[in-house]
């Protein structure tokens, strides 16, 4: 579900919860300069729970978490690799995870994104791999309640200037095929030249370095990290004037959608969200809503 700057959250993904921010508070969450986090929109937020308590957590192999995700490494959210993890934001909130529901170990399976949201796991119990919650996705998976909130954000190579839309739409742009931001950069930034699709961003990184596009989006953390790794070659330089929640996902139907919920929740309120955002994506990544300037867009 795509968040707009009137309301900052609203989930209702078929268990009975809704939450809802209103423009009061996303004005406070921007002046914070904390990415809107979960744990942010829990203490923020009124919570309607018209379902029952959180039941247990039982995962397909015995004692072990199993997650998937698109890449490892990503920055700031998986470092080392699938087969030997060394943290980053998801990891270790799958970690967090594992240790809540009583399990030893996390396993990492890669699967592509466009397999992700169209509901194949590869045989994971979920997923974290800043994925959105929308109404296409959640007729073949479920979701927890969010535990990021984060502004699309333009990544350029350095030197590309983008200060208005009339300068996004002559630039060509690429995309992560099924992601949110096909549909944004079509609607939004409307460019005139065809978005070039890619099965994955470091596809479409190399892309931007080798000069075959111009422009793409990233999750506003993400972006800021990349542009940070990149030894001066990439630029983040301007957000979108609307944020996306980013959740978990779940197998449609899945048993364990209340408990990883409910454990989303638990770390949006006892600041665990607020110290994996600090320790693995760093203050300027953090506060970069406050610091880089809005592109406005057609819509």
């Amino acid at each position: 579900m795509v968040v707009r700057r009137r309301a900052i959250a609203r989930v209702s993904w078929g268990n009975g919860r809704i939450t809802t921010c209103w423009r009061g508070t996303a004005q406070r969450l921007r002046s914070a300069g904390v990415l809107a986090l979960a744990a942010v929109l829990v203490a923020a937020c009124g919570t309607h729970n018209s379902s029952p308590a959180a039941g247990t957590f039982t995962p397909r192999a015995r004692g072990v978490l199993t997650v998937a995700t698109t890449l490892v490494p990503s920055p700031g959210f998986w470092e080392g690799s699938a087969e030997r993890p060394t943290g980053g934001l998801e990891y270790e909130l799958a970690k967090d995870l594992a240790a809540r529901f009583g399990l030893k170990s996390v396993r990492v399976v890669l699967v592509h994104f466009h397999r992700i949201v169209s509901g194949q796991l590869g045989g994971a119990d979920l997923a974290l791999d800043l994925i959105t919650p929308t109404d296409v996705r959640a007729q073949r998976l479920d979701f927890s309640a969010p535990y990021l909130n984060a502004a699309p954000t333009v990544v350029v190579r350095a030197g590309t200037s983008v200060p208005d839309l009339a300068s996004a739409q002559r630039l060509r742009w690429g995309a992560v095929r099924a992601t949110t931001f096909v549909g944004v950069i079509g609607g939004s930034i409307a460019p005139a030249a065809s978005v070039k699709i890619y099965d994955n961003t470091n596809q479409m990184l190399a892309a931007l370095e080798r000069r075959r596009i111009d422009a793409l989006l990233l999750d506003m953390p993400l972006a800021v990290l990349t542009a940070e790794r990149s030894g001066g070659q990439l630029r983040a330089v301007a957000q979108l004037p609307r944020s996306e929640t980013i959740a978990a996902a779940l197998p449609k139907g899945s048993d364990n959608v209340d408990a990883v919920d409910s454990a989303m929740r638990a770390f949006a309120a006892d600041g665990t969200m607020r110290r994996l955002v600090r320790q693995w994506v760093g203050p300027a990544a953090a506060d970069a809503e406050s610091s880089l300037p809005l592109l406005h867009t057609t819509r």
